[in-house]
């Protein structure tokens, strides 16, 4: 698989400028039709009727692909099974995510596992990532609560919040302080963990089954308040 990583604005508006010195045409925000036999360019007419476009020119067009941005804003929460790898426990609306997108969220977790396993060992037990791609764009936030079930007693969890407009930087401190609120609250609940097993729970007594199970429901109702927080963020 091939992973593209996707220019940020400025590196993509200062190749346009530079690309313009040498007779270069900004078509921003243009969508290519891709079929099985070949790819259309449709061009706006605006673009010939104002004589952007010479006719008599012949042009090298230069494709670069700007981040996707969902149909509709969705959360989920994710964690890290330690033989197994990251995990999608839940996301919301319910089946917000496809296929692809949650491979992508995979992707997250295993490019910055280096950078998160490093900055746990430091200490640092929470980060803020900024995903952009040509098939995911979101903002992911990476914790830790305590777990006595876990190796070293503690699970390693992401939220991410997949979304449907632009990420600026205003959007990017709005969003942070609302996952700092959220995770807080959630560490507060020193049985949270269990949730986490809900896909193990035949291996657990029927009282811990209960328990697991009641967590659980817990866990999924607090995403699902969560997302109508960022939904008004992301209108």
């Amino acid at each position: 698989m091939i992973i593209i990583e996707i220019m940020n604005e400025k590196s993509r508006r200062d190749i346009i400028i530079e690309a313009t010195k040498y007779g270069g045409i900004t078509l921003r925000h243009q969508s290519l039709r891709v079929h099985k036999n070949g790819a259309k360019f449709p061009i706006s007419k605006v673009y010939l009727d104002d004589e952007v476009l010479n006719p008599e020119i012949i042009y090298s067009l230069i494709i670069i692909p700007e981040a996707k941005i969902a149909a509709k804003s969705s959360v989920s929460l994710s964690y890290f099974h330690r033989k197994i790898g990251p995990i999608v426990f839940y996301s919301y609306p319910d089946k917000a995510l496809n296929a692809i997108e949650k491979e992508r969220i995979n992707e997250v977790w295993m490019s910055k596992k280096n950078k998160i396993s490093e900055a746990m060992v430091k200490g640092v037990n929470e980060g803020y990532i900024v995903y952009q791609s040509s098939l995911l764009s979101s903002l992911n936030f990476y914790f830790e609560i305590p777990s006595e079930w876990a190796r070293r007693n503690k699970e390693i969890l992401m939220i991410q919040i997949i979304l449907n407009i632009i990420i600026t930087r205003e959007l990017e401190v709005k969003v942070y302080k609302h996952c700092t609120e959220f995770t807080s609250k959630l560490k507060d609940n020193k049985e949270l963990f269990k949730a986490l097993y809900i896909e193990e729970i035949k291996s657990f007594q029927d009282e811990e089954q209960a328990s697991i199970r009641k967590q659980s429901d817990l866990l999924r109702k607090n995403i699902a308040n969560f997302y109508d927080q960022i939904k008004i963020l992301t209108p």
